[in-house]
């Protein structure tokens, strides 16, 4: 069953991007000799649009690396040992990435709502992974795994809003600009 749902779901891909990539001719139609049975007229029908510009992939690119590069730090500075100011100082890294990526990658396509609206829930996420975090130090080595579950799961959350924001940008169609 799921196979065939993604093979169907890739077919239907692979030729919306065919169709897509070929220039289609525009024939006038032809006038037809007169004959006494009545034809019917000729339809032009012409291809979809494609949905986004040709190198629209740079602000994706852009946010993520903005999303990406601070994770990497952060966990860099995860991994120094047993020094709780370098953990925390990763984690304050990690989540402003979080909370920027979806700013950056909407708004170097001028779509300033959306940069709001995804900007807003993945900074909220990370804020308050952060409150979460100096409430009750998840780096703290006496402390159960089960007291660090809000601080995981807000941080795991706040990952993810950036996620959906940087997927939103890349699916989205770009900004109409006016003439």
């Amino acid at each position: 069953m799921k196979w065939r749902l993604v093979a169907s779901l890739l077919v239907a891909g692979v030729a919306r991007a065919a169709q897509a990539a070929e220039p289609t001719a525009l024939v006038p139609p032809t006038a037809l000799p007169p004959t006494s049975v009545v034809a019917p007229a000729a339809f032009l029908v012409e291809p979809l649009a494609p949905a986004r510009e040709p190198g629209s992939g740079a602000p994706l690119v852009a946010g993520a690396l903005t999303a990406f590069v601070p994770f990497v730090v952060g966990c860099a500075l995860w991994s120094q040992g047993d020094r709780g100011d370098l953990e925390k100082a990763g984690t304050f890294v990690m989540a402003a990435g979080f909370a920027a990526a979806p700013w950056v990658s909407h708004g170097l396509q001028r779509r300033w709502r959306r940069a709001a609206i995804f900007g807003a829930v993945s900074a909220a996420t990370s804020a308050a992974t952060l409150i979460a975090m100096e409430a009750k130090d998840p780096f703290y080595a006496p402390y159960l795994n089960r007291q660090r579950v809000a601080f995981g799961m807000l941080l795991t959350s706040a990952m993810f809003a950036s996620a959906v924001g940087l997927f939103d940008s890349f699916l989205s169609t770009p900004a109409r600009t006016t003439p």
